[in-house]
């Protein structure tokens, strides 16, 4: 397995009136009305009035907020309708402390046509509908209690409250990268808030009991917000947050795909767990930096790229003219001399914060030479992974492209040929094939790898398989 990082520099500029972000917790039992004086929360309400000071100084239009606790749907993202969005805490027997905001109609719809272009099913629901449901469209608590105080010296803001919804994480990022494009789109400042305790089994004075995993969950979140890269709350393990039993994560998700285009800065005001559940307050600033170029790519990816760019913006099939009128130069044209000599089966593969995008590739040469071949592959990586809706333009920004150039297949007799990080496996029987790349996470065996790749081909573990191994060139 060779890595090659050379580089090659491009420019992009991208205008974020997502001005910041927070993350606060909705315990009903910080409102003075409930809790009374609530001295063992005392701390994460001091964090909360400073956080809406730093917040009033932003001067924010608008305030987002992403509830865990408005109506979920698994395959529908919720908006509360109307003009003015009020709600009480009647049912912790407070109906009197009751907010109301007027709506940002014109950033919700936004949204809600940025959802529906993408095929994300999401919006307001009509009276009918809300009663078929048995919802009141009443703002809830995941809404009410970060508003009572994150909103209490910005009194004119409006307000776009919505579900997390149960849908895929992929499509909760992309609702979070719709409501930055839309934010952008209207030239309207505003304010995110993600809505969440953290895990309710953090320690034993939880009414909901404890574990391990609960105090690891809330670290793990802890530590990523912190160091500023958000795309790693794509990779905290599925299992661990089923323990720690959160309700937090789906609005932080939301969280990474709105900034998925910034570097951030990150303030961490407070984390307690009073109660045996996890209470973060924090703020999250993007931090661009105009004059500071992109991460740059080597030659192969910055093909692949063009070829992306050039096949969504335009309608048409990339050629490798238009890779040469793109890149007008005598030095572009050195570096692609190599790859113009060369025919090789080639993979391209696509990942968003984190997650797979989209992968096609060919085990052999079908193309007179490697660029074409990765021209060929990017645009299919792109449009026909049939896994994948295809790549919308709103997402090449955050779109990360590596290349693998493979190398000639060889016979192997055994596993015991098989390298998992250095070699590739191709397994056939009869007209069935499956390939898998090398130095995958997670595959750390080749028992495993022969395994997935037997899976990709729909070969039964009963008979009997032709391995073959390759290396391959990793681009970046």
């Amino acid at each position: 397995m060779i890595y090659v990082t050379e580089r090659t520099p491009s420019n992009t500029k991208v205008a974020n009136h997502l001005i910041a972000a927070y993350l606060a917790p909705h315990p009903p039992i910080i409102i003075p009305q409930i809790g009374q004086a609530a001295h063992e929360a005392k701390l994460t309400i001091a964090a909360l009035e400073t956080a809406a000071e730093d917040l009033a100084f932003l001067m924010p239009e608008t305030l987002v907020v992403i509830s865990p606790h408005a109506p979920q749907f698994s395959d529908f993202v919720y908006f509360y309708a109307g003009e003015t969005l009020t709600g009480n805490f009647q049912s912790f027997g407070h109906s009197e402390v009751a907010l109301s905001r007027h709506a940002d109609l014109e950033l919700a719809q936004m949204i809600i046509e940025g959802l529906h272009k993408d095929q994300i099913e999401g919006g307001f629901l009509t009276p009918a509908q809300e009663a078929r449901h048995e919802l009141a469209g009443n703002l809830d608590h995941g809404v009410l209690v970060p508003l009572y105080y994150l909103g209490q010296k910005i009194p004119t803001a409006r307000l776009v409250a919505l579900s997390c919804s149960g849908l895929p994480l992929k499509d909760i990022v992309r609702v979070g990268q719709i409501i930055s494009h839309a934010a952008n789109h209207l030239g309207r400042r505003i304010v995110l808030i993600c809505s969440g305790d953290l895990s309710h089994k953090v320690n034993p004075e939880s009414p909901y009991g404890s574990c391990p995993e609960g105090s690891q969950f809330d670290q793990e979140i802890l530590r990523i917000l912190s160091s500023g890269e958000l795309s790693k709350l794509l990779t905290i393990d599925p299992e661990l947050r089923d323990h720690a039993a959160e309700c937090g994560y789906r609005p932080l998700v939301a969280l990474a795909g709105a900034f998925a285009d910034q570097t951030v800065q990150t303030k961490i005001y407070h984390y307690e767990a009073p109660y045996g559940i996890g209470y973060g307050v924090a703020q999250i600033l993007p931090t661009p930096s105009p004059d500071k170029p992109p991460p740059a790519v080597s030659i192969p990816v910055q093909l692949a790229k063009d070829a992306i760019e050039f096949l969504i913006r335009t309608g048409q099939r990339p050629t490798y003219l238009n890779m040469l009128n793109m890149h007008q130069g005598a030095d572009f044209t050195r570096a692609l001399a190599p790859f113009l000599q060369q025919q090789a089966g080639v993979f391209v593969s696509l990942h968003l914060l984190g997650e797979l995008r989209g992968c096609i590739g060919t085990t052999e040469p079908t193309t007179e030479h490697v660029v074409l071949e990765i021209i060929q592959n990017a645009m299919w990586a792109a449009t026909k992974d049939p896994r994948f809706k295809p790549v919308s333009a709103d997402e090449l920004a955050a779109l990360e492209i590596s290349v693998d150039i493979l190398g000639p297949a060889e016979t192997i007799d055994s596993p015991s040929d098989l390298d998992p990080h250095r070699y590739g496996v191709i397994v056939s029987h009869g007209s069935r094939r499956g390939l898998l790349l090398p130095d995958l996470e997670g595959v750390d065996s080749a028992e495993a790898q022969i395994q997935i790749a037997c899976r990709k081909a729909g070969i039964d573990s009963h008979e009997p398989i032709l391995m073959q191994r390759f290396e391959v060139i990793r681009y970046y």
